[in-house]
């Protein structure tokens, strides 16, 4: 499975993780619920998030030579790939076909990204003070772009520390 949506997903990380969920939902392996809570753990480990996702669930599935053959199966498709281009890109790089692949590959990202959120956003309880943090923070990312990572990372801990200060 993970060699599969290893070989197809492109644009990383946060690209495949929506995938592994849905295909771990489908199989019936896992429900939304607990690949959430195997997610978030996911994000704790240091290191390429798909990978640790990938890690985590198979290790859940068959101990630890599921971790090992959800690891082999994300760093496997990429690596052979990546040799794959890197010699073609050498011979072929200018051919406007295989140029305008290349820009339509990476415009499906932003997709896969936004369908994540959109996912997560509908199991968390809102209220009206959430939807304005929220939409604080999209602004922000989207007037700053230079200092995204930043100010999301930033912006995630003071609203994480608000909440527990709100609730408490």
């Amino acid at each position: 499975m993970f060699f599969g949506i290893s070989s197809l997903t492109i644009g990383g990380g946060y690209a495949m993780v929506p995938v592994i969920g849905s295909a771990l939902e489908r199989r019936g392996w896992t429900t939304e619920e607990e690949f959430y809570e195997l997610f978030a753990v996911a994000q704790s480990f240091p290191g390429p998030l798909a990978l640790t996702t990938a890690a985590i669930a198979g290790k859940n599935l068959a101990g630890p030579r599921g971790a090992a053959a959800g690891v082999a199966g994300v760093i496997l498709p990429p690596f052979g790939i990546i040799v794959a281009v890197a010699a073609l890109l050498g011979r072929f790089g200018e051919e406007p076909h295989l140029r305008a692949f290349l820009a339509g590959a990476g415009a499906t990202v932003p997709g896969l990204v936004a369908a994540m959120l959109v996912k997560l956003a509908k199991g968390r309880k809102w209220t009206w003070v959430r939807a304005l943090e929220t939409l604080g923070l999209f602004l922000a990312l989207i007037l700053v772009p230079r200092a995204s990572l930043p100010l999301f990372l930033g912006g995630v801990v003071i609203l994480y520390l608000l909440e527990r200060r709100w609730n408490s």
